[in-house]
């Protein structure tokens, strides 16, 4: 269990201030016993904006200078991709839990490093989507086996953004360590290894037509350990998804299942299976999310950055470690490796995890 501080408070940091550094501030910031005390900003003119507004906080220049000086239960890092490893780094370094948006690293080595000198910190990684109402009830109607046999899944993730040459660090190689796959479908590639397990080997296309350092298209077919085989589909460069949209589609011998983030819609043969307290009946289920929704103290940006903050802070309260762990992520970037590595060799590949 951890001693906060006198005032019974979890003090927090934040390392870079951007969207997702606000979006996590504010929640943070409206949960009871935590105190967001001190913010590391880069940029000059956000960072003195920042001053004239928080005025009950420290605002540093320098992450480091910030992790040296405060006494910090807790930092969340939500900056570009190419900055988590040293960051993630610095913080084991200092025995300090932490928070890292999605991805975990840029590569795969990056993730492995940070898996051997974690040790005992508690610490997660920003897969949000597990929070989310469809696809944690989804997850809980694979587990029941329900749909008998799982046979097959398609798996998309599809978002209308780059129609021209990007600009910025997601569309530099040596900053992103990749295009829609690692920056978007991540998330697709996560829930995939959260409901199925292991992918055992992939064989991939990936596709940059707008962009020239980075994909804006990756297939990939997969096959997973325990005999399921699949099909991963993502683009940030296709029309009529002003959201990004992650949608899975599940065969089994007893029926079918779609789950997107607005409802899930069951198909079964027979309906005896079925566990009490699904709501599942024979033929056709739909289940929207209004019908799962329950509140949240605060909602910014949606209910599943909530409950994963929240997640975060009981795990760190408590002691415990957190189910979006470095681990966790580290199974992510291997698939998202290997998809990589198919498609620039042009074959099937087996997926290299960590096991240390």
């Amino acid at each position: 269990m951890l001693e906060c501080d006198e005032m019974g408070s979890l003090n927090v940091g934040i390392i870079g201030m951007g969207k997702m550094g606000i979006l996590h501030a504010g929640i943070l910031a409206a949960l009871d016993g935590v105190k967001v005390k001190a913010v590391a900003e880069k940029d000059d003119t956000i960072r003195n904006y920042l001053k004239g507004i928080l005025h009950d906080m420290n605002v540093y220049d320098d992450y480091s200078k910030m992790l040296s000086q405060e006494d910090l239960d807790l930092v969340y890092i939500t900056t570009p991709v190419s900055l988590h490893a040293r960051m993630v780094n610095d913080c084991i370094r200092h025995g300090i839990n932490f928070f890292v948006e999605k991805p975990l690293a840029s590569n795969m080595q990056e993730c492995i490093e940070i898996c051997r000198l974690v040790g005992g910190i508690i610490n997660a990684v920003g897969f949000s989507k597990r929070f989310t109402d469809t696809f944690a009830r989804a997850r809980e109607i694979i587990v029941s086996n329900v749909l008998g046999e799982l046979i097959y899944v398609k798996g998309t993730m599809y978002l209308t953004q780059v129609f021209a040459s990007g600009k910025g660090w997601r569309f530099k190689r040596s900053e992103s360590g990749g295009g829609v796959l690692l920056e978007l479908a991540s998330h697709l590639v996560d829930m995939l290894l959260w409901y199925f397990g292991d992918v055992m080997s992939v064989a991939s296309i990936t596709r940059g037509y707008y962009s020239s350092e980075v994909e804006d298209f990756a297939h990939a077919m997969l096959r997973f350990k325990n005999g399921l085989t699949g099909y991963l589909d993502a683009s940030w460069s296709v029309r009529n998804y002003r959201l990004p949209e992650m949608s899975i589609e599940v065969h089994g011998s007893n029926g079918t299942m779609l789950v997107n983030d607005d409802y899930i819609r069951i198909t079964l043969d027979d309906a005896s299976k079925a566990v009490d307290g699904l709501g599942i009946r024979e033929g056709i289920t739909t289940i929207y999310k209004q019908d799962l929704f329950k509140g949240v103290s605060i909602d910014i940006g949606g209910v599943e950055y909530t409950r994963e903050d929240m997640h975060v802070v009981e795990c760190v309260k408590e002691g415990r470690q957190s189910m979006i762990n470095v681990f966790e992520a580290a199974k992510v970037q291997a698939v998202i490796d290997a998809i990589y590595n198919s498609a620039k060799n042009n074959s099937w590949l087996e997926v290299d995890y960590y096991n240390g």
